[in-house]
């Protein structure tokens, strides 16, 4: 499930839910790709629950300003 958003600055940009292994620091991701500016990196923020349902549920239920927030507290993919 992916959401798309527009930030502050009139920039569209898509979040969505990664999971990796589990038990790993990855194991829940919400991604954030700037569609507007493709060569930017990645940005992302780790989902407290540490579950990709949960995480996926949360993304679900933000409204556009939550996504704004969450956005600006993202930190860019190594």
């Amino acid at each position: 499930m992916a959401r798309r958003f527009m930030d502050d600055d009139m920039a569209n940009w898509e979040a969505y839910v990664s999971g990796g292994q589990p038990g790993s620091p990855k194991v829940s991701r919400i991604f954030f790709l700037c569609l507007d500016s493709p060569m930017n990196r990645a940005r992302y923020v780790e989902h407290d629950s540490g579950s990709v349902a949960e995480a996926e549920r949360a993304l679900i239920e933000m409204s556009d300003d939550d996504l704004r927030a969450v956005l600006a507290d993202s930190v860019g993919n190594d």
